[in-house]
């Protein structure tokens, strides 16, 4: 795109506003302009985030420059563009460097490199075709607690100091199936979903396509006839439920459902599993980083010389250092069990889907060989993480602690994978995430 600024001078045809406004106006329609056209390469990709400003020898990056025309009026230009930087549209190029980035010759020359795969998923449109109980779509299959009414009262004198003793009756939990209560109690059943449009059938089929019936979702176990409710109250109250404690306590189980469905419902989700060959993801690359900023350093005394730090230098932040100083510390007790030991650096190469479509690019990825017994490939997501973004970032945690419980074994090729994951890596957890490590790649 060029935007052609048709008048000279620095206020606008006549106009009584100061330099600074109109600057900061004419900035605010430079941005818009560099977000104008909106597109997405990949289905699912978001079509309104820049991607190229970390990968600036990429062909593709014209789709997102912008030109400005204007007279080389001096002052103007210096105002406009701290304007620019003002309003993020603009990084003062004065204050970055560019860095190359480079596979190391001796990782192209292995075998790993022509070779080997890098195992991951990609966005697509969630199919809910295939959801065919409350586990598929990620709703927990955990009890609610219902507390029953004593059933006692209590009398107060105003006239008296006497205080009378009060016995309290120890309280038990009783744990019923809905399936248990829909033989003699469906009515009560159907009654709470009714009260419920959530739950009514022209609505339960959007997020359930595979259920033919009301009936089938209520008695079926694996919907609402597979969950159950924790009762707690006295004895005599466990033995004398009644229609509407029965009713409360569904209502109480589907208004938490609903929550869960609605917090699982997505447009997108991710894929299976796809395999990309090593050498057509990774490659060689120019970054661009804050002179001076901790990334500057590009850590080359530590990995330059290590052949399983597959790039020449790692531009990242200090945890990310921090990890590869670590790793570099345990190297000497992988190599003992583990062969074609690689360490890469992402560089946002590689993203990984979550269930609810959002994705994430892990800072690393370790790779790892068994040398002994079944030949087992480990390929283990990584990311490090500041104090201060672990409570922002929990979800993808959570996500890698799901991967790491999974471990899925995969065939590539003529080869088998583990596809695994550890929690974040901070520096003042670094004896959990070696432990953690140690149990996902069986060390």
């Amino acid at each position: 795109f060029d935007i052609v600024r048709l008048y000279e001078g620095q206020n606008t045809g006549g106009s009584n506003k100061t330099v600074g406004a109109t600057t900061l106006s004419e900035a605010q329609l430079i941005g818009r302009g560099a977000r104008y056209y909106p597109f997405a390469l990949q289905q699912g990709q978001d079509k309104y985030t820049r991607k190229y400003d970390d990968d600036i020898n990429n062909d593709l990056k014209v789709l997102e420059e912008l030109y400005y025309h204007t007279k080389d009026e001096s002052k103007y230009i210096s105002e406009l563009k701290k304007a620019l930087i003002e309003t993020g549209a603009y990084e003062d190029e004065d204050n970055l460097e560019t860095k190359q980035l480079r596979l190391k010759p001796d990782f192209k020359k292995t075998d790993f490199y022509k070779h080997g795969r890098v195992v991951y998923n990609e966005k697509i449109i969630k199919n809910y075709s295939k959801i065919k109980s409350f586990t598929d779509l990620g709703v927990k299959r955990k009890n609610i607690e219902y507390k029953l009414s004593s059933g006692a009262g209590s009398v107060s004198n105003f006239f008296t100091t006497e205080v009378e003793e009060t016995v309290v009756e120890k309280t038990k939990t009783s744990a019923i199936l809905i399936s248990e209560i829909i033989k003699d109690k469906q009515h009560v059943v159907r009654y709470a979903l009714n009260q419920n449009p959530f739950f009514h059938f022209d609505m339960l089929v959007k997020h359930f396509p595979n259920i033919d019936s009301l009936s089938q979702f209520i008695k079926s176990k694996d919907y609402l006839g597979g969950l159950e409710i924790d009762f707690i109250g006295t004895e005599k109250r466990l033995e004398s439920i009644t229609n509407n404690d029965y009713l409360q306590a569904i209502q109480s189980l589907l208004q938490a459902i609903e929550l869960e469905i609605k917090n699982n419902t997505t447009e997108f989700e991710g894929s299976d599993y796809v395999k990309k060959y090593i050498h057509e993801v990774f490659r060689d690359k120019d970054i661009k980083v804050q002179k001076g900023s901790e990334r500057a350093d590009g850590q080359e005394l530590l990995v330059a010389n290590e052949p399983w730090y597959v790039y020449n230098a790692n531009y990242g932040t200090r945890e990310e250092k921090d990890f590869v100083k670590l790793f570099a510390k345990k190297f000497d007790s992988l190599n003992q069990k583990f062969k074609n030991i690689y360490l890469i650096r992402n560089e946002r190469e590689v993203k990984i889907i979550d269930k609810q479509g959002r994705a994430f690019e892990p800072d690393f990825i370790l790779f790892c060989k068994q040398k002994k017994g079944e030949e087992l490939t480990y390929q283990v997501f990584i990311e490090p993480k500041g104090e201060h973004l672990i409570i922002y970032d929990n979800w993808k945690n959570e996500f890698l602690k799901e991967i790491g419980n999974e471990s899925n074994t995969i065939k590539v090729d003529t080869d088998k994978y583990v596809i695994t994951a550890v929690p974040f890596y901070n520096n003042n957890n670094e004896n959990e995430f070696k432990r953690a490590l140690e149990e996902v790649i069986k060390e």
